[in-house]
């Protein structure tokens, strides 16, 4: 009897093992993180974030996070005013910022794609044409090879880390600023849905927002002979492609929230994420 009480209790034990599952599943472990968190930033990043948060709460119940997307360097200036407690950022960090007390962790890889309207024919831009339709010295399509059409610029507002990174890595090399006459977007689908439904348009846009455009039938064009990828993103033979970040004011102690999310975000799931997100995981 004993012994068939033993084998009994061993069945058991293994079938409560096999129901728990995978350790990592929200039920296998409790949290001692609680509390209520307002992060924010890059609109770009914001994907990422969105979908990492969904996780990280479901595995840690009694903590609540938003994400407001506010611009990158609205973001950082509210960390830096401690209004929000953890930064996204799709550009890199001023010395001003870093001086304040942000300290920055890279989460992923990102290109900034190239997008027009599924009207124009032209497929590549050198970096130095690109720059020229940005700053307003080229203002037709048939300047780079395409028709007679008056190209429309969709720019990023002042507040933008990807308006701050493309400018950083085509106005300024040719020492040029933007023009003026642009249309001006707040987001990454915003310009999405501009350039698609605008004729002779152009933008930029984060990588993982090229599905967008192509499925309203515009296009990412290729720089310098080269399309935006995973691929030339990682080895950087794309010419406009950059770090997203996460900030944090000052490191982010062992135990808080901030940094056992940073810590997920940088995890093999958290690379899973930012992958399903349309953007590049650093591993």
């Amino acid at each position: 009897m004993k012994k068939n009480i033993a084998i009994i209790a061993a069945l058991a034990a293994g079938a409560l093992v096999f129901a728990g599952g995978a350790k990592d599943t929200p039920a296998a472990s409790k949290s001692a993180l609680s509390g209520t968190y307002t992060f924010g930033g890059s609109t770009t990043v914001q994907p990422i974030a969105n979908a990492a948060i969904e996780q990280f709460v479901k595995a840690n119940p009694n903590v609540k996070i938003s994400y407001e997307g506010l611009g990158s360097s609205t973001g950082l200036k509210q960390l830096l005013a401690k209004t929000i407690t953890l930064a996204g950022s799709s550009r890199d960090l001023k010395a001003s910022e870093l001086d304040g007390g942000a300290v920055p962790v890279v989460i992923a890889l990102d290109s900034i794609a190239v997008v027009v309207n599924k009207d124009i024919p032209v497929a590549n831009l050198t970096k130095d044409q690109l720059a020229g339709i940005y700053s307003g010295k080229i203002v037709n399509w048939n300047e780079v090879g395409g028709p007679s059409e008056p190209i429309t610029v969709v720019n990023r507002d002042e507040t933008s880390g990807t308006f701050g990174s493309f400018k950083e890595l085509v106005l300024d090399p040719a020492k040029l600023e933007y023009t003026k006459n642009a249309i001006v977007s707040k987001e990454n689908g915003e310009v999405a849905a501009k350039v698609a439904t605008t004729p002779g348009a152009i933008g930029y846009v984060g990588l993982g927002f090229v599905e967008e455009i192509t499925k309203a039938g515009g296009k990412a064009l290729s720089i310098n002979g080269v399309l935006p990828s995973v691929a030339t993103t990682k080895d950087h033979s794309y010419p406009i492609s950059r770090n997203l970040y996460v900030a944090t004011f000052g490191a982010a102690p062992e135990g808080s929230v901030e940094k056992a999310f940073i810590d997920y975000l940088l995890s093999p799931r958290g690379a899973v994420i930012v992958k399903e997100a349309g953007f590049v995981p650093l591993k």
